[in-house]
């Protein structure tokens, strides 16, 4: 009985906080391309692409991590996915909000190339033009929705803009970013403030190549689970914001390979930062949502080099 109350109070507190998830299309030429994929995933595509039209984004999620290949996973990353995710989507079919929400992974799984932008938007209640903003690049195998489910309980009172790019965003445009901020901004009806960039995975390297495309454009740059791409190392600047969160047993960090690139990216952003989450993998999201949670609002709320301080509670 207790476990029941909780999950309500919880579930009212989410519908207070989130008033409305939209999905948002716009004109794009610079969409992403169709996409190439292994041979044993190749023959698998037909099959699932007709079962995203027909079914939930849950019970297709559920079908691919038995082929994992599909989303660039191996058995042993399905098996421990699996349980994760789909405690995530039984979140989402019980709000009210997210329930609602078309998949995007029709979209990310075209066979052609899309002749529009797309995106999925949360936009708290009382949000303003004064409100925080995220945008958020997701991972391999396109733009699930408890990636945005899980940040909404993460950050629920930032207004975050979630872009859907083809099955790997690791090398998406900024200025596909910018229409993605650009639909959003007309959709709340007024202009978003300056966002901060957070990548996942894949994501994670399409988010500092964007970055470094638009320095202007955003505040601070965050990557989960993911370290920078060796194009990218070098460039940063001592103004910039550079946040890195990786699970401590991540193949790249117990290799030294994220320490190694996050001493070279020093060189030039000396404020650079990375914060493991112990006992964690590449799902730390899932498996370690509180310290993910923590690190990732300590790394919204960290001042720029020459900024005072703050609080770590106006995020």
């Amino acid at each position: 009985m207790k476990l029941l109350v909780a999950a309500w109070i919880y579930l009212g507190f989410q519908s207070a906080l989130v008033a409305e998830v939209a999905s948002l299309l716009w004109d794009s030429e610079i969409a992403a391309p169709v996409q190439t994929f292994p041979r044993d995933a190749q023959k698998l595509l037909p099959a699932f692409r007709l079962g995203l039209s027909t079914l939930p984004e849950s019970a297709i999620v559920t079908l691919a991590l038995s082929q994992p290949a599909l989303l660039g996973l191996n058995q042993s990353q399905s098996a421990t996915l699996a349980p994760l995710v789909a405690k995530r989507y039984e979140l989402i079919a019980a709000s009210p909000e997210f329930s609602k929400v078309p998949s995007q992974l029709l979209y990310c799984y075209s066979d052609s190339r899309p002749t529009s932008g797309a995106a999925l938007v949360q936009i708290p209640s009382g949000a303003s033009s004064k409100s925080s903003v995220i945008v958020f690049v997701h991972g391999y195998g396109g733009s699930f929705l408890w990636y945005l489910h899980w940040l909404s309980e993460a950050l629920p009172d930032h207004i975050i803009v979630a872009p859907s790019y083809g099955i790997s965003p690791a090398d998406l445009p900024a200025d596909y970013l910018a229409e993605a901020i650009a639909a959003a901004s007309r959709h709340v009806g007024f202009q978003l403030q300056k966002p901060s960039l957070v990548g996942l995975s894949a994501g994670g390297f399409g988010a500092c190549r964007a970055f470094l495309m638009a320095p202007e454009a955003f505040d601070r740059l965050i990557c989960l689970a993911a370290y920078p791409p060796n194009d990218t190392v070098r460039r940063f600047s001592r103004a910039q914001s550079v946040h890195f969160i990786a699970g401590s047993r991540e193949p790249f960090v117990t290799s030294g390979q994220l320490t190694t690139l996050l001493q070279t990216v020093r060189t030039t952003s000396p404020a650079a930062a990375m914060k493991l989450i112990p006992d964690a993998d590449h799902f730390f999201m899932l498996s370690h949502p509180e310290e993910t949670r923590a690190a990732l609002n300590s790394a919204l709320a960290a001042p720029r080099e020459g900024e005072p301080a703050t609080d770590g509670n106006h995020h």
